[in-house]
């Protein structure tokens, strides 16, 4: 077994042998949803089965009880390969993100690259990144955790699938976010003496009011939402000593989210000043924008297009960001792109209709649709990975790209706001290529 086409065909007929395991794994984990930070039994399953294959496994990663790494080392010389594995899931809808097809893909990808890893060189690592959603006020997104640990130092890529409705795609872009809560903290006084007390509550209006119109000072593609999460207390004759908002700022790239932040902070300072209340924000999440690896994205968009169903032409999905108006999903996998080279794939579970976050995404996940996206996904991304580990100059190719877009600390990549630069001329006709198309010179 030794050329290309021995490899892919030895890493499909081991993720056939694993079958198995991998739905076990998606419907055990589907079957037994557990929050961002808890999700005890989701880790214990998947490092069991893990050590089952000789892999190395750490626990309580970058200080996350439920995350983990797993490791198996060649011995040889080449690239390490990690495949990033999602498990948490929503209140109330359960995996309505699809995070136990993801589970189960990726470690069906390390799984079937064990023993092909022996022959080529390089290591192959499975880590569990939990607490993806955030949802809880400890919640700071798994991988953003880590990739501030250090836990990706030694990679070459990083390689996942998340479910999507409609055709599975290479080549999707997420945006930077800033979660976060703003807290005014006053003195109560009774409401016929209010000169004794400074209000919270109006101090937080005041606030939201200043911010909504300073919005309108912002590019019309920002999203800006909160909710009151503290409106003052029970009581109406008693001026309220606190009150506290939570905030969601989401823009195209991240250097224009910065800006935006500061002057949140700013606005907010400046009502603090002038009420007397104590004004604070407190950041709960901030994930940045991905940077999409273009090599990565070749390999993956070929390993689908083999592998069949519907695939979207990495130029159109670069399209369809150029016409957004609105920002998009976010993840904590952005994070991640900006430390190593990383590829964050689409595999279909169904059609376009289906909406992630919804107990229809959630049904669909934990069925045989969800089933069928698990294989593909482990397919492709074993493939994928396979192309780095057997082929020197590509894993060369991966790493000049990053380490050319990291040295203009990542402002100008192909395809990404805000100039939306073309992809590259050869990587254009490479695509089209894929798609049985020419781009004639």
């Amino acid at each position: 077994m030794n050329t290309p086409e021995a490899y892919k065909r030895a890493v499909q007929e081991e993720i056939e042998v694993l079958r198995g395991d991998l739905i076990e794994i998606s419907r055990t984990i589907h079957r037994h949803p557990e929050l961002g930070l808890e999700e005890h039994r989701a880790r214990d399953l998947l490092v069991s089965k893990i050590r089952k294959l000789d892999f190395e496994v750490s626990l309580q990663v970058a200080g996350l009880d439920t995350g983990f790494a797993a490791r198996y080392r060649s011995g040889r010389p080449g690239p390490t390969i990690a495949f990033l594995a999602e498990y948490d899931a929503l209140p109330e809808l359960g995996h309505a993100c699809g995070h136990n097809v993801i589970a189960a893909s990726s470690f069906g990808a390390a799984a079937a690259l064990r023993r092909i890893v022996s022959q080529t060189g390089g290591t192959i690592l499975l880590i569990g990144t939990p607490d993806e959603e955030a949802i809880s006020d400890r919640s700071k997104g798994g991988k953003v955790v880590m990739a501030r640990a250090g836990v990706f130092e030694g990679v070459d890529a990083a390689l996942m699938m998340h479910p999507t409705g409609g055709p599975h795609a290479a080549w999707r872009y997420t945006f930077p976010l800033k979660d976060f809560t703003a807290r005014f903290v006053g003195k109560p006084a009774h409401y016929t003496r209010p000169e004794e007390g400074i209000n919270a509550l109006e101090s937080l209006l005041l606030f939201l009011n200043t911010a909504n119109a300073l919005k309108r000072s912002w590019r019309p593609d920002v999203l800006f939402a909160y909710t009151v999460t503290d409106g003052g207390g029970p009581s109406a004759i008693t001026v309220p000593k606190t009150a506290e908002a939570h905030l969601t700022l989401k823009a195209f790239h991240s250097a224009y989210l910065e800006r935006l932040f500061e002057s949140v902070e700013a606005c907010l300072q400046g009502v603090a000043d002038l009420t007397g209340a104590k004004g604070t924000i407190r950041v709960l999440d901030e994930y940045r924008n991905t940077i999409p690896n273009l090599h990565l994205t070749l390999s993956l968009h070929r390993n689908l297009l083999s592998l069949g169903g519907e695939t979207e032409d990495p130029v159109q999905s670069r399209r369809n960001l150029e016409r957004m108006r609105y920002p998009g999903i976010s993840t904590d996998f952005g994070d991640v792109s900006w430390v190593v080279p990383a590829i964050h794939g689409y595999c279909s579970l169904g059609p376009s209709s289906l909406i992630a976050h919804t107990p229809e995404f959630a049904a669909a996940a934990g069925g045989e649709s969800g089933d069928r996206a698990v294989l593909l996904s482990a397919k492709a991304l074993a493939l994928t990975g396979l192309d780095l580990l057997a082929d020197p100059s590509f894993a060369a190719a991966v790493r000049d790209e990053f380490t050319g877009y990291a040295e203009g600390d990542f402002q100008r990549v192909p395809g990404l706001p805000p100039d939306f630069d073309p992809f590259p001329e050869e990587m254009q006709k490479a695509f089209a290529a894929e798609q049985g198309q020419v781009i004639p010179d």
